[in-house]
């Protein structure tokens, strides 16, 4: 059998240009799911979700922000890559009987060693060399991509942590979504979404050795991963998030401030995390955000006033706003406490009964107060001054 030219899988699109195209469809169909999802708030899929709806006001980009940012970065790296696909126009060849007449040799050589050869007919050799050939192979470059790609990830992401101009003026970006959503999977930088997505899965396609049908499947794939990771929602029945220890749960503790130097693996494992120490399970984040709590209410039983109140009047307490335990981390130094302003308002009560003083009251004292002053303030022009 002579050598073969691969068809492409659909004749009015190359399979090179199917591979770009492939991921921004999965990207917003998956998307437009989530989000639908998350308007119809079902009630047997609400107790899935990560957070509430209500700390989704936390987030410091609104929704429309982030899709324009995202189909910016979209159209750039799809223009990129199409000047890669005209660049290199070669067709990908194959020479399937070549390449089984190898496997099989290989395949009868490991029997030989192993000592099975003489139990193993030659028919069963033959399926074996087959199923290498179209299958395990793939399923090993596919693994191969994956691990590059992992590697590629974690070592840029957490650059992109460690090193604060980097942070500030790039990888910030996407940490303005405290609480995730598949629309913002890809809401990055356009210089880090092109570093980190288009060069990291491109450097994997080419170490992996796949073809153009394995690039197909690998980008779709990494993409649909990448949003589910960031979908929000929780769902021990989604095989992407029980087959997979890097999932939804687990990113969701990297964009909170007490887990934003933890976790950075991405898009499929943990190996990264566990391996250099920067892995943080579920149980110890809520581990975490218990012990903050009970902080924050101990701080709220000693900022509780000891005062009196006077006779027929309700009893005025003042305790400091609820702290969010869950601040990301960015703007956590602008939680407000208006327990403290409520502290300021009480400057205009008695001291002895907790009872409001009007402006005659007010003046009259001042005004006492200034007159009894040995002479050294006169007093007059202090009432006006009220």
């Amino acid at each position: 059998m002579a050598p073969t030219v691969q068809a492409p899988l659909f004749f009015f699109i190359s399979d090179q240009s199917l591979a770009l195209l492939l991921p921004i469809v999965v990207y917003w169909t998956y998307s437009l799911l989530f989000h639908w999802v998350s308007l119809q708030e079902f009630v047997w899929f609400e107790k899935y979700r990560i957070h509430t709806k209500e700390e989704e006001t936390r987030n410091r980009v609104e929704l429309p922000d982030v899709i324009k940012a995202v189909i910016v970065q979209q159209l750039l790296q799809t223009a990129l890559g199409f000047v890669a696909v005209l660049a290199d126009d070669s067709e990908m060849v194959f020479d399937d009987e070549l390449s089984l007449a190898r496997y099989q040799t290989r395949v009868a050589s490991l029997l030989s060693f192993a000592g099975l050869q003489a139990l193993v007919s030659p028919s069963v050799i033959a399926t074996m060399t087959y199923i290498c050939y179209y299958y395990l192979e793939s399923l090993v470059r596919f693994t191969v991509a994956m691990a590059v790609l992992d590697t590629w990830q974690y070592f840029l992401h957490r650059l992109f942590h460690n090193v604060p101009i980097l942070y500030k003026h790039f990888h910030s970006r996407h940490h303005r979504l405290y609480v995730t959503y598949a629309f913002g999977a890809l809401y990055n930088h356009p210089f880090e979404g092109f570093l980190m997505d288009s060069v990291g899965a491109s450097v994997a396609f080419l170490i992996s050795g796949m073809g153009n049908r394995g690039a197909l499947a690998f980008f779709s794939f990494s993409t649909l991963k990448t949003l589910d990771d960031h979908c929000g929602y929780n769902l021990p029945f989604n095989p992407l998030q029980f087959i997979f220890s890097n999932n939804a749960d687990y990113h969701d503790i990297h964009h909170q401030h007490f887990g934003i130097k933890s976790n950075f693996s991405q898009p499929f494992g943990t190996i990264w995390d566990h391996i250099l120490g920067t892995h943080m399970s579920r149980e110890e984040a809520n581990e975490i955000i218990r012990k903050k709590e009970e902080r924050k209410a101990a701080r709220v039983a000693s900022s509780k006033p000891t005062v009196m109140p006077a006779k027929n009047s309700p009893v005025s307490s003042v305790y400091p706003a609820d702290e969010d335990v869950h601040s990301s981390g960015n703007n956590s130094e602008h939680d407000s406490h208006e327990g403290e302003k409520q502290l300021e308002s009480q400057k205009g009560m008695d001291n002895l009964g907790a009872i409001p003083l009007g402006a005659t009251e007010l003046r009259e004292r001042f005004s006492t107060r200034a007159r009894v002053d040995n002479g050294f303030v006169s007093g007059k022009g202090q009432g006006k001054a009220l």
